[in-house]
């Protein structure tokens, strides 16, 4: 009957026939060379049979022994798959994520092909809302907050930079001219996200970049207001007016042409966005798993973005000249 000394002595036994070495077993298993010749004598009389036959430079497996390696291989790949299965069981479940309209419609929406791909079992679910999360009392397990802190009595992680700058279609751009002159911005119209932070006025996000962009005499406080970043891009993109781009959300349809940055005054957001779920929760499989994944689509991103952004920026310097 198997015991705990005799399961002891197979993985001992697994790691010397593997290597024909008592020697590089006692390495492996950091043990002494007569540990492992002891143990492995002592499951030979266990057992009942030889499992090696001893040579003056080299160990050869018996019959017996090579029968047995070759059930002990069977046995753990089985056993690893067991625990990979036991592991991935939350990926079979479904996950809830709470994150901002504009970033479920403009960000994340366009990368779960990606975690399909490797999370097949995984139901999610995303909910677009743009107020705070209660962990305790919503089924959600993570959510993603643009602020700028992280929520205290939440287990949280940075996850990407923003920036600021505006956008409106080619044709909106050159219709008013707007190619490298904000001057012009005073006859355009501009379009507003009401809801850009939690607190957020009307008209913040616009005043916050005109005045980094050290843009004067700008009146901010007029145009269209829309409660999601998207619906401000979308009326820009149709050549409506001009909208304040959030980088990472607006860079696509900028690649795509959908959408042109006329001035070229990129400035940081005084938000990020930040990961967040119940402390009780950051363990969970799942919940890990889906951490890593978001955090390796905002390092592909702000690489993209900053790739983008750069080349915007030696553009407008090619203009300048």
């Amino acid at each position: 009957m198997l015991n705990g000394a005799i399961l002891s002595s197979l993985h001992c036994f697994e790691c010397a026939a593997r290597h024909l070495s008592f020697t590089k077993a006692a390495e492996e298993l950091y043990l002494t060379q007569s540990a492992v010749s002891h143990r492995i004598k002592k499951l030979e009389e266990q057992l009942g049979f030889k499992l090696f036959l001893r040579f003056n430079r080299r160990l050869q497996l018996t019959d017996q022994g090579a029968g047995l390696l070759a059930e002990l291989d069977q046995s753990l790949g089985s056993l690893e798959i067991a625990i990979r299965d036991l592991k991935q069981q939350d990926f079979s479940s479904t996950l809830s994520i709470a994150v901002p309209h504009s970033f479920a419609r403009c960000w994340l929406a366009e990368r779960l092909g990606d975690l399909h791909s490797k999370f097949p079992r995984l139901t999610l679910q995303v909910r677009a809302q743009s107020r705070a999360t209660d962990f305790q009392h919503e089924s959600v397990d993570l959510a993603v907050y643009y602020s700028d802190h992280l929520t205290s009595g939440l287990y949280g992680t940075d996850l990407m930079e923003e920036s600021l700058v505006p956008v409106c279609s080619r044709e909106y751009a050159d219709v008013n001219e707007l190619w490298d002159s904000p001057e012009r911005l005073a006859q355009c119209l501009l379009l507003h996200d009401e809801t850009a932070w939690q607190s957020s006025g009307f008209y913040t996000e616009w005043q916050y970049w005109a005045r980094l962009a050290e843009i004067e005499g700008l009146s901010v406080d007029r145009g269209f207001v829309f409660n999601r970043a998207d619906l401000a891009y979308r009326a820009a993109m149709s050549g409506q007016g001009v909208a304040m781009g959030r980088w990472s959300m607006v860079a696509p349809q900028v690649e795509a042409g959908n959408l042109v940055v006329p001035i070229e005054s990129f400035v940081p957001a005084g938000q990020r966005y930040y990961l967040v779920c119940h402390p009780d929760r950051k363990d969970t499989p799942a919940v890990k798993a889906m951490f890593d994944w978001l955090q390796e689509q905002a390092a592909q991103g702000i690489s993209l973005g900053e790739a983008s952004m750069a080349k915007y920026s030696d553009q407008a310097s090619q203009r300048a000249f």
